[in-house]
């Protein structure tokens, strides 16, 4: 299993999930070739839809603010992920890397007074464990890696069980929230075309050959018309780092 590179995580995502610094140095394990897929132009979606009322913060107003939560990687996995989510993704819509989320939907309202000092104590507590992107699996309009319970599925719902505990119980997650957590790289989704997505995972069920990473931290994001903006990231066993927008 590939170890982290050297250069800071947090110095990637400072910049957005979306952007990755092409100037960094060399790295100890380089990205997995994939000599067996190819580029495939998926066809977006047209339509518009409005978020789902089970996607919503139960307190969120008009004008507040959203944030996710996440698990942070090394950035060798990190990278090794958003390459492939690159390829298949389609391109107008792809605003995001690949990442592991816990929460969709966090009311800024109650960020420094609740969601903040949870994650730093349960991050305080937590050692960081090994995942792996394994098996890709079919959804409705894409696909996605899985991270089997064995190689860090359970670990990862572990987290999120117990920052969910205490949340469950301030009443303010969303029904999606408060339901359970299955970790998962999602690579290529919003594609209406069932051909499309049926080549594409074929491609990818031949060729990959998974993906071993280690989860280093949470990393807390806020929501901006599609786009995430990096806030903190909480390391495990380490307390808090902070970043900016």
């Amino acid at each position: 299993m590939a170890s982290g590179a050297g250069k800071s995580w947090a110095s990637i995502t400072s910049q957005n999930l979306t952007k990755q610094d092409n100037n960094t140095a060399a790295k100890p394990t380089p990205i997995p070739a994939y000599p067996t897929i190819t580029k495939i132009s998926a066809t977006p979606r047209t339509t518009k839809r409005s978020p789902s009322p089970s996607h919503v913060p139960r307190i969120q107003s008009k004008d507040e603010d959203v944030y996710i939560l996440t698990l942070a990687t090394d950035l060798r996995h990190h990278e090794a992920m958003t390459a492939l989510r690159d390829q298949y993704f389609p391109k107008k819509l792809n605003k995001l890397a690949a990442h592991l989320t816990l929460f969709h939907a966090l009311p800024g309202s109650l960020l420094e007074s609740n969601i903040i000092p949870h994650l730093e104590a349960v991050a305080a507590r937590r050692e960081q464990f090994e995942v792996h992107a394994a098996k890709p699996f079919r959804m409705k309009h894409g696909f996605a890696i899985s991270v089997p319970k064995s190689e860090g599925g359970a670990a990862a719902q572990n987290v999120h069980a117990e920052l969910q505990r205490k949340w469950a119980d301030d009443g303010f997650l969303s029904e999606q929230d408060q339901g359970g957590c299955r970790v998962h790289y999602t690579i290529m989704n919003k594609v209406d075309d069932d051909a499309e997505v049926a080549k594409a995972f074929e491609e990818v069920s031949k060729g990959w050959k998974g993906d071993w990473g280690v989860v280093e931290g949470l990393s807390l994001w806020r929501y901006e018309r599609g786009w995430w903006k990096f806030q903190r990231k909480f390391e495990f066993g380490k307390g808090i780092a902070d970043g900016s927008a």
